[in-house]
């Protein structure tokens, strides 16, 4: 079995897969290599001549792939074993995150792909029934739009990636992307409710909240408080100018997260298992980035609010970074933020305390202390005292950034979010006394 391997319109190399071989691995094709816009599709795979083999290769292709019940759920409805990820990946990969796509070599789009993608990944089905069909029937309506477009998310909730027009409400607008066309938008339909009550408002609460204090993250919006559904625009998605069947064309730009530019394979996501820490993150983004000063302070802001918050699913997998076309990489903005910590079996299911990074020598995040952030300060290469500056500042604009996005959620009939954020502030008022004492 052989797989394409695009960036946008350019095939850049072949996933293949060797006799004992529990993986695919990877070659760059020889005139990629010779482009002057060569790029490397991950900072564990540095553009070069040699194949990598499947050991290197998994953490980057694997890492494209859903995880959990997730994937459960989709190579069920697919017909694929969920432990055979070299199948997955070529049912799945037409439309993956970044600007990747993963086509088999005998799929018919391959032989069409270099010449008519600008035409051909510009395509999409008018999607008459909307967000409220989803919200609906969410489970059916995921399951129908997940084998029809086979598109690979990564993570562990089941959702759906959708192109909406530009300037219409996010009550209309919404297309179903055809043939591996790009999508603009992430929806996350409230399956999880039933565990967790109130899961997706606090995800939008908690990501809108990061944003008001200053911690670039994902435009969330949330919508029917019946069934809800949060919607965000994708970050690695941009219009372009013009029209393609009259629709505004989209450019694919790429990314990766941590545990991919680490060489991690997803399955140790969590520090505990073998996953990136806070030290390893900070040297990536030191060796790597832009403006390293700016991305290394936002990284402790978001750990930081991340602790205050209670969210302790913050792996390396939720942190990722944004590919520019000059080869230089930048911290993407933050995504997957909830306050976890309150699903502690007053509120439903429970879920664990011990947080994806440790803070300093601690998981579990009610055992983190003082002691523990002056670890962390060294970890990151910070002052101490300035980390306790970002504490400081977040712990005093957090009540005003979570009353704010509790006014958007009210007006949108989500009228428990007061209830909801009582919640959420009463442990990081709790929190920020460790840090602040």
């Amino acid at each position: 079995m052989k797989l394409n391997v695009y960036r946008n319109a350019v095939r850049v190399g072949m996933l293949d897969i060797f006799t004992n071989e529990p993986f695919f691995g990877f070659t760059y094709d020889s005139e990629y290599l010779a482009s002057p816009n060569a790029r490397q599709l991950s900072l564990s795979l540095p553009l070069a001549e040699a194949r990598y083999p499947s050991n290197a290769a998994r953490p980057f292709f694997e890492g494209l792939l859903p995880e959990g019940g997730a994937r459960d759920t989709i190579a069920r409805r697919l017909g694929v074993p969920r432990t055979s990820a070299v199948k997955l990946l070529g049912a799945l990969g037409r439309d993956c995150a970044g600007d990747i796509s993963v086509i088999e070599e005998d799929d018919a789009l391959t032989a069409k792909h270099d010449a008519a993608l600008g035409a051909r990944a510009h395509e999409y089905e008018f999607f008459k029934d909307g967000l409220l069909g989803i919200a609906e029937n969410p489970h059916e309506e995921v399951a129908r739009l997940q084998e029809e477009m086979r598109l690979s998310l990564a993570g562990g909730q089941e959702k759906i990636a959708l192109y909406h027009k530009q300037n219409d409400t996010m009550h209309e607008g919404w297309y179903i992307p055809l043939h591996g066309s790009p999508s603009t938008h992430i929806i996350k339909p409230g399956i999880l409710e039933q565990y967790y009550p109130g899961i997706t408002l606090n995800e939008f609460l908690c990501v809108r909240a990061a944003s008001a204090c200053g911690i670039p993250a994902v435009d969330a919006e949330l919508l029917y408080p019946g069934t809800p559904i949060l919607v965000a625009p994708r970050y690695d998605r941009v219009f372009s100018d013009g029209k393609v069947n009259g629709l505004e064309p989209v450019s694919r730009i790429h990314q990766e997260d941590c545990c991919q530019a680490c060489g991690v394979n997803p399955e140790l996501k969590y520090e505990h298992d073998g996953g990136p820490g806070f030290k390893q993150i900070r040297d990536l983004l030191v060796k790597h980035v832009r403006q390293p000063i700016d991305d290394i302070a936002t990284l402790v802001k978001l750990c930081i609010f991340n602790y205050l918050i209670g969210n302790c699913d913050a792996h390396a997998k939720n942190l990722s970074i944004l590919q520019n076309v000059d080869g230089t990489v930048s911290l993407a903005p933050a995504y997957d933020l909830i306050s976890t910590s309150i699903y502690d079996g007053r509120y439903g299911s429970r879920l664990s305390r011990n947080m994806g990074m440790r803070i300093g020598i601690h998981e579990n995040i009610d055992k983190v202390n003082f002691d523990d952030f002056k670890i962390f300060s060294g970890d990151v290469r910070m002052r101490l005292q300035q980390v306790r500056i970002y504490g400081e500042e977040l712990a005093q604009k957090l009540p005003g950034a979570f009353e704010a996005a509790g006014r958007i959620a009210d007006r949108e009939g989500f009228h428990y979010a007061g209830e909801l954020i009582s919640q959420i502030m009463a442990g990081c008022d709790k929190r920020a006394k460790v840090l602040l004492r």
